[in-house]
């Protein structure tokens, strides 16, 4: 857009004119060439309300990354031999189960010790089957996402069987562990689809019948804790989207008895502890001006974020990647916290203390993003302003995902970082393009719609549009688990 220099009727610049000049930093273009990123305005920004604009844009592999889209990683085969399990299903079947198996499955745990999507999921699929029907619905639509048509048909062939054959072991009144993974994988193809409102509603039907179902075995112990572990996760990391989540309709959070609050899930890459302070964080969010003791509350969340452990199972000693992905949840948590429930009014309390991945796991940050934060230093709960506060813990939740793989486990840090009021453009290029070469390898549809939600946020904020001062405007409805 060219623009010049507006003059007064004097023939000098105005006030507005000469603010802009002097806050304008211009960003290094070497450094970027050949990856621009470009957010478009349309007039859908300038919209009042939160149906104004489509919560989500058609758009296929083919727009998103033009030819060089990425291939399947895998391609399933259609022959099973004699006394395989999957020799008794037609070859449509097999080639979509070997793929849910091999090309699904895996990459939905950070640990391949620790996948109940194959090691509890897909053997009661084989004997359950609207469970089998949904993950061949969800083959089905994953190919149909990765530019593939060839199964168009057939996921939504599946997923109908799928729903017909769960409704009718309801209204029997014999809900089992097969009906509840049903709903469980049902709400998997949801989200993964196009992120529709219907995935909330099958989670909460799934702990629904969840309480119905005798704790018996320990392979029942093993499902039930799977089974808590996602639609607990799902609820209070989907709620951590919108400003006020009062509204939805209340779900137990709460986890198993012997759980372990500080083992690291290999499903979340992170604890179950951490996840129940970011719980309390959006709690108190939407009950803050009704408490009289809030601020006691509040700083009592940010004590334990600070103090929270988070520990390995012991089948991923040595994995400091998964502490890594801990750390950045934990410090996430943090500036989610200052977010949504400010500063503390006693700074005395809490300052200063050191908070970060630094003390406990050295780590090497990458030299690209060391030209965004030069000299970066252990992070300390100085309070000089709240700004610059979170623009630190920003710039250190950058620096050691900077470390890592793309993958879908960062989407939530992606997230909250994206929503924040910041406006480095480093950062920014940063988590856009790390949301889309998630996007890229795994096209998910809780993924485009966080990766639009964050757009919409930097435009709103670019533009000093109200919707911009709302916290998740675009939020809701979004998985980020």
């Amino acid at each position: 857009m060219a623009s010049g220099a507006k003059t007064t009727t004097t023939g000098t610049k105005s006030q507005a004119d000469l603010d802009i000049e002097r806050n304008f930093q211009g960003v290094p273009i070497a450094q970027y060439a050949d990856r621009w990123l470009f957010l478009n305005t349309t007039y859908w920004d300038f919209g009042s309300g939160e149906h104004d604009r489509p919560l989500e844009e058609a758009e296929s592999l083919t727009q998103l990354y033009g030819e060089d889209r990425r291939p399947c990683p895998f391609t399933p085969s259609l022959r099973a031999a004699p006394g395989h399990p999957l020799s008794s299903f037609t070859p449509t079947e097999r080639y979509l189960l070997d793929y849910f198996i091999q090309g699904i499955g895996p990459n939905c745990s950070l640990s391949t010790h620790y996948n109940p999507y194959l090691s509890l999921v897909t053997p009661l699929a084989l004997a359950h089957v609207p469970l089998r029907n949904t993950l061949l619905a969800i083959a089905a639509n994953q190919f149909y996402r990765l530019g593939n048509d060839r199964f168009e048909k057939e996921a939504y062939i599946y997923k109908q069987r799928a729903l017909a054959g769960l409704q009718n072991e309801i209204n029997e009144r014999k809900p089992s562990f097969g009906a509840v993974a049903t709903v469980l994988m049902l709400c998997f193809h949801d989200i993964s689809d196009g992120c529709t409102p219907s995935w909330k509603t099958h989670l909460r039907g799934g702990l629904q019948l969840l309480n119905l179902l005798p704790l018996k075995t320990t392979e029942s112990h093993m499902l039930r804790q799977f089974f808590v572990m996602y639609f607990v996760a799902h609820e209070i990391m989907g709620r951590t989207a919108v400003e006020d989540s009062s509204e939805a309709e209340a779900t137990d959070c709460t986890w198993l008895a012997d759980d372990d609050l500080e083992e690291i899930d290999m499903l979340m890459g992170c604890s179950r502890g951490l996840m129940t302070l970011i719980n309390k964080i959006s709690s108190l969010s939407t009950e803050k001006s009704k408490l009289s003791y809030f601020n006691n509350a509040r700083n009592e969340l940010e004590r334990a974020l600070q103090a929270v452990r988070q520990t390995l199972p012991s089948y991923a000693v040595g994995r400091e990647d998964l502490l890594r992905v801990a750390e950045v949840k934990r410090l996430t948590a943090l500036l989610y916290l200052r977010q949504r429930l400010g500063t503390p009014h006693n700074t005395s309390i809490l300052s200063p203390v050191s908070v970060g991945l630094f003390a406990r796991y050295p780590i090497t940050y990458n030299t690209s993003i060391s030209r965004a934060s030069p000299g970066l230093q252990p992070l300390v709960m100085g309070e000089s302003s709240s700004m610059a506060w979170k623009e630190r813990l920003v710039a250190d939740i950058i620096a050691i995902i900077s470390t890592l793989p793309d993958t879908a486990t960062l989407l939530w840090p992606l997230f909250v970082i994206g929503n924040v009021d910041i406006e480095n453009e480093d950062h920014r290029r940063f988590i856009l393009e790390r949301l889309q070469n998630i996007q890229n390898s795994r096209n998910l549809g809780n993924i485009r719609r966080a990766r639009l939600a964050v757009e919409s946020a930097y435009r709103a904020k670019d533009l000093d549009h109200p919707r911009g001062k709302t916290w998740g405007q675009e939020g809701r409805g979004i998985s980020l688990a």
